[in-house]
């Protein structure tokens, strides 16, 4: 029997993503063409691509396969979210249900990253914490390797910041809170990032009480402040108390509580999230004897071909990234196996890289940021579509947000894209073949979208790119033009 819902769910991940009968293979006596250090989402598919195209590959993991996105990030977090909406949509569905959902759809995803799979696709899977010991070896546990080429994909975890009495208040991260077997009747959430927000919001839907902590006056700062405040509106109207420009300065521990100490007051808590940004995971590497640079916070330093100080050593991911997302190690991955296989020169892009935060509404942008190309002096026009325009969207009793859409000053080419609304996650996909094409609005002339729905969007944006190209002498051309021909019928 079941001690906490779901739990035969986390018995079958656990036995694909890390098994503990499983023994490390004897190490290939030639060595390696590449060793991967991290079954992340990059590491994963370096490994299984570099296998595929005939490369002798090994492939380390100290954890668990699938890395933060499987295990403690995008799969379980996007399970939750939906099992909060279906209740906030008034479905009959309690706290234990949703965990057994998250559970449910980890344990499925897991097949697909199992040591099985990787071990039956010709990788060499070793599970334990590696350690460099010089340029061509690393360690595993009382194993070592040999290659010609290595890859870091280590990712990164949760950073836990310097609050007076916080370590001590044993707060959640996103790498425990799915862990949680009961539901906490008050939820506290310091950072109200992507992660900070996703999770209060669901928490509130599923009946808590949430407090959430931010020191910026908007949620998801990063992007533009008309997008966090659409947000904010919601998540005020879902409960959740929003502490804008309110820092958590100390935490204190009272029995099975916590208590959130800020300037504005004191905030007893059940249960205490913190979602304050990532840190990487390089302290056990030993990088230093393998020649490889980094910075203890910003993660490992490579060039534009995501080669690190040791010509022989590539990264990917979070280890090395600004951009933290499963997509951009995605896009990583693919650079390297060129590069580091078949003497590549590839670059990543990471305007290309589109993003998406999955509260309601969701918030999803693509290419440049503005206060970038402000920075370096980037001249842009600015064409924008309000979803209370948009028949489908009134149909749907769901007009908040917009889309905006920032392109070269007088050229049409487009720069930066943002879209806060249902779905946005999807809607951002046009857009974004056109950024990474190099591509403008009137790209989207020709096409003509089913109606009524919310892509119609791409219509009104190329409507408004055509009007602009209607200038005073053309405006004149076509009244005489069709002065001329009211002539000929007169």
């Amino acid at each position: 029997m079941d001690m906490y819902p779901g739990q035969q769910h986390d018995t079958e991940w656990q036995d694909l993503v890390f098994p503990s009968d499983y023994k490390n293979p004897t190490p290939d006596p030639e060595g390696y063409n590449l060793v991967v250090i991290g079954a992340g989402p990059a590491g994963l598919i370096v490994s299984i691509a570099a296998a595929g195209l005939g490369a002798k590959v090994a492939l380390i993991e100290r954890h668990a396969m699938g890395g933060d996105c499987l295990n403690v990030g995008c799969v379980p977090s996007k399970a939750l979210i939906e099992m909060a909406e279906r209740r906030h949509g008034g479905a009959d569905v309690s706290f234990g249900d949703a965990m057994s959902w998250v559970r449910e759809v980890r344990a499925g995803i897991s097949h697909h990253d199992s040591v099985e799979r990787y071990t039956e696709n010709g990788v060499d899977v070793f599970l334990g914490e590696a350690a460099f010991e010089d340029a061509t070896h690393v360690r595993v546990g009382d194993t070592v390797l040999t290659a010609a080429k290595f890859v870091i994909a280590t990712g990164a975890r949760a950073a836990v910041p310097p609050i007076p009495g916080l370590i001590e208040a044993e707060p959640r991260t996103n790498e425990t809170i799915f862990e949680l077997r009961e539901q906490p009747a008050v939820l506290g959430v310091i950072g109200a990032g992507p992660i900070g927000c996703e999770l209060a919001q669901a928490f509130a839907r599923l009946g808590s009480e949430v407090h959430l902590f931010e020191m910026a006056d908007r949620p998801i700062p990063v992007e533009i402040p008309e997008a966090g405040e659409v947000l904010a509106k919601q998540l005020e109207r879902d409960g959740v108390q929003l502490h804008l420009s309110t820092a958590a300065e100390s935490i204190a521990r009272d029995g099975d509580k916590r208590v959130v100490r800020t300037a504005d007051g004191e905030f007893v808590v059940d249960e205490l999230l913190v979602a304050l940004g990532r840190a990487p995971n390089v302290d056990s590497l030993n990088l230093e004897a393998a020649g490889v640079n980094y910075d203890p916070r910003k993660g490992i330093t490579v060039d534009d071909n995501l080669r690190t100080s040791n010509s022989r050593i590539f990264a990917a991911g979070d280890v090395c990234s600004k951009y933290q997302f499963t997509n951009n190690a995605d896009h990583q991955a693919r650079i390297i196996i060129r590069n580091a296989l078949f003497f590549g020169r590839g670059k990543p892009d990471s305007t290309r890289i589109a993003r998406c935060t999955y509260t309601d509404p969701e918030i999803a942008h693509v290419g440049a940021e503005e206060s970038d190309l402000r920075d370096a002096g980037v001249a842009f026009d600015t064409y924008r579509v309000e979803w209370d325009a948009m028949d489908r969207a009134r149909a749907q009793a769901d007009d908040r947000g917009f889309v905006r859409v920032l392109t070269e000053k007088g050229k049409d080419k487009i720069l930066s894209a943002t879209i806060v609304g249902g779905d946005a996650g999807e809607q951002i996909a046009a857009l974004a073949v056109l950024v990474a094409n190099g591509r403008g609005l009137g790209e989207l002339d020709a096409a003509v979208p089913a109606y009524p729905t919310r892509s119609e969007y791409l219509r009104r944006l190329a409507d408004a790119y055509n009007r602009t190209r209607l200038t005073p002498t053309v405006e004149k051309l076509f009244k005489w033009l069709l002065a001329r021909q009211r002539k000929k019928v007169g």
